[in-house]
């Protein structure tokens, strides 16, 4: 018996009722589906979906006297690590506010070192540390957004401009 390689793609009905076309249509749509879902773990090692390279990010602010090491992806009710980093004036003590929705939407868990002094508005928190003789301090918070969605936040020094923190809280 000599078959074709054609004869392997034609519809039959024997031994089984086969519709090529709609197998054919299928293998695409599965081919599909495996490009999609290796795409989607490659995104999510690479950080787009929580900790990662491409949800790293630090930002400076116009003067360098704030620097904030943070992720652009969070997860909502997951702690999340803040580095800042301050320049102030030697010798003066320094203050760091925080506005917008990192104070309505945001969870301080742990703040390390301590404040000397706080002080809390409507929808931002002033934070004071003690002079140091280079003016320079680090500031380690550990933070539990409560909500998904964008989240857009302010931190300034001593009343200088700041930066401006864009994240997106997944749920």
């Amino acid at each position: 018996m000599d078959k074709s390689t054609d004869d392997e793609f034609a519809s039959r009905n024997y031994p089984v009722n086969e519709n090529m076309h709609a197998q054919r249509l299928e293998w695409r749509m599965q081919a599909v589906g495996n490009y999609l879902l290796f795409a989607l773990v490659i995104l999510a090692l690479l950080g787009v979906f929580s900790d990662g390279v491409l949800s790293e990010t630090t930002q400076t602010s116009p003067g360098g006297a704030l620097t904030v090491e943070y992720q652009r992806m969070i997860r909502a009710q997951s702690d999340e690590r803040y580095i800042l980093r301050v320049q102030g004036e030697p010798d003066r003590p320094v203050s760091v506010t925080f506005s917008g929705d990192f104070m309505d939407s945001v969870d301080i868990q742990t703040l390390s070192p301590p404040p000397q002094t706080s002080h809390t508005t409507l929808h931002g928190m002033t934070l004071t540390w003690p002079a140091t003789p280079d003016g320079r301090h680090a500031v380690w918070i550990m933070a539990q957004p409560q909500a998904a969605g964008y989240l857009t936040s302010s931190v300034t020094v001593d009343g200088k401009p700041g930066v401006t923190l864009r994240q997106w809280s997944w749920p």
